[in-house]
């Protein structure tokens, strides 16, 4: 009698689960596909290249088809213009050098529609020197490459760096600004773009270290520095991955940036 009750219980519980089962279909949306520009103006005359591209929803490949056939130009505060010629698909370029102090307006129409954006080009710093530091974690000692350089007293500045090692971009985003360290001696270190799996991405011997320096406007900073918070995830991970503010109009993504340019190499002994 008390096995058939104990089997009993067991069948009912079994039928109370399963009617507690439910199949929940989730809807995802995905975003419309946007404009994205990536223009650069640099204060070295040479070519000053504006891609474009559209935005994939991110359930498919990071492939961005290329946008050709845009009216790229950019004008700046004296009068001047320049057309950009479309050399590759979605690359516009024009040799021409930004000047310091000068503001650069691009205007993009694409399919009708107008897109524009402003930077100001802002002074060069001077980088003074590069130099190796060798940092540990617990048991496991790397280097890693510094940027030495004198901060001008007085006036905001921000800089972003691109380090290439062997050739080859990190993806590590760089950025930083005086706004604590203004007029300072700056020493800025620069970690490779490594992870745990992978210890071939650390500095070697023999390795060819090239760092390009930018100063960048404000509004150039803040897309930089917004896009570097989302890649470390925010304190404790909590950022939502997002689109950075952009300085372009109409809705497009990406920037716009006058910057000028210093660059560094230094061998790996």
């Amino acid at each position: 009698m008390k096995l058939k009750y104990y089997l009993l219980l067991f069948i009912l519980c079994g039928a109370l689960l399963s009617a507690c089962q439910k199949v929940i279909d989730i809807d995802v949306n995905t975003s419309t596909s946007q404009l994205v520009i990536e223009g650069n103006i640099s204060n070295v005359r040479e070519n000053q290249v504006i891609k474009i591209s559209r935005s994939v929803a991110y359930t498919e490949k990071n492939v961005y088809p290329a946008v050709s056939g845009a009216d790229v130009r950019v004008t700046d505060n004296l009068g001047n213009s320049w057309k950009f010629v479309e050399t590759a698909p979605g690359q516009y370029a024009v040799i021409m050098r930004g000047v310091t102090g000068r503001t650069y307006k691009m205007k993009v129409v694409v399919d009708g529609q107008d897109y524009a954006a402003t930077s100001v080009m802002p002074t060069a710093v001077k980088i003074d020197s590069l130099s190796l530091s060798n940092v540990t974690f617990g048991s496991t000692t790397r280097k890693l490459v510094s940027v030495n350089y004198t901060d001008p007293k007085g006036q905001p500045n921000q800089y972003r760096y691109i380090m290439r090692i062997n050739g080859k971009q990190s993806n590590r985003v760089y950025v930083t600004d005086d706004r604590l360290t203004d007029g300072n001696i700056r020493k800025e270190d620069l970690y490779p773009d490594t992870n745990d799996d992978d210890e071939d991405d650390d500095l070697k011997t023999g390795d060819q270290v090239e760092v390009e320096t930018q100063n960048i406007d404000k509004d150039v900073f803040t897309y930089w520095f917004t896009l570097r918070q989302q890649r470390r995830g925010g304190p404790g991970g909590g950022v939502t991955p997002g689109n950075p503010p952009s300085n372009i109009s109409n809705n497009a993504l990406g920037y716009f940036s006058a910057h000028t340019y210093y660059s560094l190499a230094i061998s790996v002994p």
